[in-house]
């Protein structure tokens, strides 16, 4: 009779002892199967949530600190009341570009760009005009465009002839991207969507050089947004714009130089927190494999030991009738290790369907979303709002390495059981009780 039909009897002439022992192991190995993958994907997941928030901080942070070094300078806006029914009409005020060339000349001035803004043009909206003549302008200064497009494109350089418009007017005249829109008779196609902003703003924007031709206003501008080559050079050229330019209505914001280091220190908050995350993701990952480990090979190997000692008997009647040293180590082994396979095949059918839920048990969450100072939000992952699960799929490539463990580590605990039976003496087993 070979080793593999000895070892196969022993194990089914015992078969409560091995089934108990395949669902000690089973769960063991489940463990074992499961956490390497989940590792992996919970780390590669908290990465990219580190990833998105530090473009969110790179991002918010250029935001803010240029906003903090813009000054607007408008012309105000006129009131006429007119007819029978006391109509309300309200009109930008304008003013030739050339006048205000000055305000290039002004130092520590980086930039200065004319926008035409004209309140009663468009029936329940704003036109807006910004220049679309200088790609470079609108990377370094993004803040002259539509800030939330939610369908569409937003206005590129050299765009001519389309618009972006705000959402609220664009359902009131039931427009979309694609759609034309026409605008003091002119069409114009609209290219984008803007989504609500402050105060449920109804708004088009085009390009100035369009806003001016439809308006009547070539060369002309309602307001000058000037930038600063330095936050703290802000003060000291709204002052000399309001000396020098007693036509204009000057704000800046400089108050939003506070926000960029509180934005800067939340996040930083939040990168270390989730950095923080990923090191506990991999610590934990290793102590509950090693755990696993640890229990695979102690189960194996004291219940071959305990085989060994209640066998010691049949082991010297195995040596007496000429067995080898290695058939009867190759015969231990092979129990231990048929015992390890067969619990691995159990763990891979158990992790297929609960690999997900053991994963998000055992190993911690990853936040995805939070806030910043001033009330602004950032969002990040897959599931903005909560925690992000980890998604688990054992793959066939994995159900192979979890056999190979199991054969491994089946071997390992069974070693010493086995070493120890083969050096049994027939003598000395045939006289144990």
């Amino acid at each position: 009779m070979g080793i593999i039909t000895r070892a196969t009897k022993n194990l089914s002439r015992r078969k409560t002892r091995a089934l108990i022992v395949i669902i000690a192991l089973s769960l063991a190995l489940t463990l074992l199967i499961v956490l390497p993958p989940s590792i992996n994907a919970g780390k590669a997941t908290t990465q990219q949530i580190i990833n998105d928030l530090t473009a969110n901080a790179n991002y918010l942070n250029s935001t803010v600190t240029l906003s903090a070094t813009e000054i607007d300078c408008s012309l105000g806006t006129n009131f006429t009341i007119s007819g029978n029914n006391a109509t309300i009409t309200l009109q930008d005020n304008t003013a030739n570009i050339t006048d205000y060339e000055g305000l290039n000349t002004i130092p520590d001035v980086t930039t200065v760009i004319p926008i035409l803004e004209q309140i009663s043009e468009v029936k329940d909206g704003i036109l807006n005009g910004v220049p679309l003549d200088n790609a470079s302008l609108l990377k370094d200064y993004p803040s002259i465009l539509p800030a939330n497009i939610t369908k569409g494109r937003n206005l590129q350089a050299g765009d001519s002839g389309v618009v972006v418009v705000q959402e609220n007017l664009a359902n009131i005249y039931n427009v979309t991207v694609g759609s034309t829109f026409n605008i003091l008779g002119r069409n114009f196609k609209v290219v984008g969507i803007e989504g609500q902003e402050a105060l449920n703003s109804t708004d088009v924007t085009m390009s100035l050089a369009d806003a001016q031709a439809i308006t009547n206003l070539t060369g002309q501008a309602s307001e000058f947004k000037i930038f600063v080559d330095n936050i703290d050079n802000v003060n000291t050229v709204t002052a000399r714009i309001t000396s020098n330019y007693s036509k204009l209505q000057v704000s800046n914001g400089l108050s939003q130089g506070n926000a960029a280091q509180q934005i800067q220190t939340s996040i930083n908050e939040q990168l270390q927190a989730a950095q923080n995350n990923l090191n506990q993701i991999q610590g934990n990952g290793l102590v509950e494999i090693s755990i696993a480990v640890i229990a695979d090979v102690a189960i194996i190997l004291f219940i071959m030991l305990y085989s060994v000692r209640e066998r010691t008997r049949e082991i010297g009647t195995l040596k007496a009738l000429g067995a080898s040293n290695a058939t009867v180590l190759g015969q231990f082994m092979l129990e231990g290790v048929l015992l390890s396979v067969i619990a691995a095949v159990v763990a891979i059918a158990i992790g297929v369907f609960v690999a997900p839920t053991l994963a998000n048990l055992l190993l911690p969450h990853s936040i995805e979303s939070g806030s910043i100072p001033g009330g602004m939000s950032f969002s990040v992952g897959a599931n903005p709002g909560g925690y992000n699960p980890i998604s688990v799929n054992i793959t066939p490539e994995l159900m192979l390495l979890g056999l190979g463990a199991a054969l491994l580590l089946g071997a390992l605990g069974s070693l010493y059981p086995a070493l120890k039976a083969a050096r049994t003496r027939p003598a000395e087993a045939m006289r144990y009780e």
